[in-house]
């Protein structure tokens, strides 16, 4: 998007602000909002997929609070 000049962004990754491997999940489709990498990572969950907040809203069961038990998020997936 542009969001931000190449200078600050370079600032950002050598200071370690910003998380470039996040960064270039981001630009992949159906990844835009995810939080952190550990909620794509299988080897750390229960059942070797996904975490549970990659699950779409739609997809859960209705009234069911669902949140990330390694970053405390409450739907990455959208």
């Amino acid at each position: 998007r542009k969001a931000i000049s190449r200078e600050l962004y370079d600032y950002c990754l050598t200071e370690n602000i910003a998380d470039k491997n996040l960064i270039a999940k981001w630009k992949k489709q159906g990844y835009e909002n995810l939080c952190c990498l550990r909620c794509i990572q299988a080897r750390d969950t229960n059942f070797g997929t996904n975490c549970i907040c990659r699950v779409p809203k739609g997809k859960l069961e209705e009234g069911r609070i669902v949140e990330c038990v390694h970053c405390g998020c409450r739907g990455c997936s959208g």
